[in-house]
């Protein structure tokens, strides 16, 4: 019980609206925070909230985001954080999929050369983020709110992708027979208008589905994701590129996982 007072929730994948005040995001637990647009990225991605990692994203359901991708200035915002994201292909999305490849391609080929922690969107598109991945190798791809199949998955893990478990999905049974549990994490995809303090109640619900499958205690999977995060963090060496106060944490959270 100590030990899980001592660790605070971490929530891979959420969105949080950049009109939110520092003090309204204080209760939020971690969180690595996705943008829609590299316009959303530039008003927050030098915030620096103790707990929270703003990252670099373009959304493949968001035309105008798209259309207003721009390679130079999406590298120069990426060189100033550890994550890029939100990023990737949806063939339910009206943004034209010719587009979606272009700009997901051009993303890929810069954080291929510049590795970052990179949350990445599939949504109807699994099998075709799987080839571009392929096509184009980066160093840590985080697989969000993923719905592949098993033989999708396992190319994934092949490729040393990284997956973020939402609740929709943490039933499923691949999380527990083709998923090995060092590449897990967990999040929220927290809205915008929701309230940010609804975060940590939403991660407990998301360990306790994912323990169920893993035959484990939620505790141990809080311990998990942070020894999981922390090994993705030394991979992509971003660490120099946290909040300070979020490395402290990071610090704090690495001495109690480490501890027998």
């Amino acid at each position: 019980m100590n030990q899980m007072k001592a660790l605070l929730s971490l929530d891979a994948h959420a969105h949080l609206d950049p009109k939110q005040t520092s003090e309204a995001l204080a209760s939020t637990g971690a969180v690595l925070a996705m943008t829609l647009s590299l316009d959303e990225a530039a008003l927050v991605v030098d915030r620096r909230e103790p707990r929270i990692i703003w990252g670099v994203g373009c959304h493949p359901r968001k035309l105008k985001s798209q259309e207003a991708f721009d390679t130079e200035r999406f590298r120069k915002l990426a060189e100033r954080t550890a994550i890029v994201g939100e990023i990737g292909l949806d063939t339910g999305s009206r943004v034209p999929l010719d587009l979606q490849l272009r700009v997901f391609r051009q993303a890929l080929k810069i954080v291929a050369d510049l590795p970052r922690i990179v949350s990445i969107h599939s949504y109807r598109a699994t099998g075709l983020t799987i080839k571009e991945l392929q096509r184009n190798p980066i160093a840590v791809p985080v697989l969000h709110w993923w719905t592949g199949t098993v033989e999708e998955t396992r190319a994934a893990v092949a490729l040393g992708c990284y997956f973020s478990v939402h609740s929709a999905v943490a039933r499923h049974s691949k999380f527990r027979t083709t998923i090995p549990k060092e590449r897990l994490l967990v999040e929220s995809d927290h809205g915008y208008a929701d309230p940010p303090a609804a975060i940590p109640c939403r991660i407990e619900w998301v360990e306790h589905l994912v323990a169920k499958q893993l035959g484990l205690n939620r505790s141990d999977v809080r311990r998990l994701v942070w020894q999981n995060l922390e090994t993705i963090i030394r991979k992509t060496n971003t660490l120099r590129l946290l909040p300070q106060s979020f490395a402290v944490n990071m610090n704090q959270e690495n001495a109690t996982l480490t501890a027998d």
